[in-house]
């Protein structure tokens, strides 16, 4: 059976378990590629952290070795400059929907999620197994056996015929390789047919829905930036974030940014006191680890999603009460929490103003009739757009716009993603 395991531990928590179990699959997995222990192996000069995602990429499995002192080496080196190879290897290998084992070590409990950075805490939803002492022999077959089906299981899927991924069918459905939440199992969508389809490239990433091609008419005669109203198309079917990023999508990427949710809560709030520039960074991260084209939104998109076929003020009407949006508050609620537009996306109106691609523009003159991203202009601002839980009601609408300094965060400014489906 050929493939890597990926031996991942704790010195000071579990060295010697490590020895015992390389030493059984090297034994009774003789073809397969065991690898124990990295520290120390890193080529002088070259990032530690790049170095570990590499080697963690070529892996079929993780094993993380959960001992008694586990937890607290977390707790130590999240309050120094140490470097912490077990947190950057498990969270490299969730990222890239690598199974990985915990593998509790004796009486030791699993972990409690606060006592977990969030770049790991998927790790609790991930089928565990234990060894003991006395039953060592016994429970590390048991261990064996089931690496070698994870790993027979994953080389099967892998080894299936490549479908080519955004390209749309003659009968317009389109494929995308991802999980698929809802929508045709094999991952071909048909946009536009009065379905939701949604899927996700990993789990810790943002629940995508695909966005139908169309045209409709932008902006309003209400203000002057929102002036002159025209037409745009939309050509290619495009994904959209279901919700905007929360803080549980926002902390789990790891960056080195950590904004203050001002005690209102993290989870499932949209993520706050970001700037446009730091939505940038976590797009970056997203891209890079599922290796799909992510971006922000162009602004046309933005207001295309928003409007979802309608062309009213609002994608609910005219009017909007506090049964539909988050305006008038004193803080954000959870993504999710109000009814969803006629396209299946989430508070487009309200709770957060959400960054879109485009440099800023004074009005609408020039504008692209496409929907791409449009250059020029102000580069150090940006449009925000869809209102906030501070905002009044006109704020919120469909074509309500506002420009923002790119370095600028704010409790008010959130962001959601867009992907390109080909």
């Amino acid at each position: 059976m050929p493939g890597k395991v990926f031996l991942n531990y704790r010195r000071k928590d579990s060295a010697a378990w490590a020895d015992r179990i390389h030493e059984r699959l090297k034994a009774q997995l003789p073809q397969a590629d065991i690898f124990l222990d990295i520290d120390g192996k890193i080529p002088l000069g070259v990032p530690w952290e790049e170095w570990v995602d590499s080697e963690v990429a070529t892996c079929d499995l993780m094993l993380a070795l959960i001992g008694d002192r586990w937890i607290e080496e977390f707790q130590k080196r999240s309050n120094s400059e140490e470097r912490d190879f077990v947190r950057v290897e498990i969270a490299s290998a969730l990222a890239r929907n690598i199974p990985v084992v915990p593998v509790l070590l004796d009486d030791t409990p699993m972990p409690s999620e606060a006592s977990l950075p969030g770049s790991i805490r998927r790790l609790l939803k991930l089928q565990a197994t234990r060894l003991q002492r006395p039953s060592f022999d016994a429970d590390v077959r048991a261990l064996i056996n089931g690496v070698a089906q994870s790993i027979r299981l994953t080389s099967e899927a892998t080894s299936r015929p490549p479908s080519p991924s955004g390209q749309p069918r003659a009968d317009g459905r389109i494929k995308v390789d991802a999980e698929i939440i809802h929508g045709a199992p094999d991952g071909w969508f048909n946009p536009g047919q009065g379905k939701t389809e949604r899927f996700k490239d990993i789990d810790i990433g943002p629940e995508m829905v695909v966005v139908p091609a169309g045209k409709f008419v932008m902006g309003s005669n209400v203000h002057d930036n929102t002036k002159p109203p025209h037409p745009v198309t939309i050509k290619k079917p495009f994904a959209v974030g279901r919700f905007a990023i929360s803080f549980a999508e926002w902390d789990a990427a790891d960056l080195s940014r950590s904004p203050s949710d001002e005690d209102w809560g993290r989870g499932r709030r949209p993520v706050i006191n970001v700037s446009w520039e730091d939505a940038k960074a976590y797009i970056t991260w997203l891209s890079r680890r599922t290796g799909k084209p992510y971006r922000l939104p162009s602004e046309a998109e933005w207001e295309y999603c928003c409007r979802a076929g309608t062309t009213t003020t609002y994608a609910s009407g005219d009017n909007i009460t506090r049964q539909r949006a988050q305006f008038n508050a004193r803080e954000t609620v959870e993504v999710g929490t109000f009814p969803p537009n006629d396209w299946g996306l989430y508070e487009m109106h309200g709770n957060v103003f959400e960054y879109c691609e485009d440099n800023w523009h004074a009005n609408y003159n020039g504008a692209p009739p496409d929907g791409t991203v449009w250059r020029g202009g102000d580069a150090s601002f940006h449009p925000l757009r869809g209102g906030s839980w501070q905002s009044k009601p006109e704020a919120l609408s469909a074509a309500f716009r506002i420009g923002y300094r790119s370095v600028m965060p704010n409790n008010i400014n959130g962001f959601r993603v867009a992907r390109t489906l080909d």
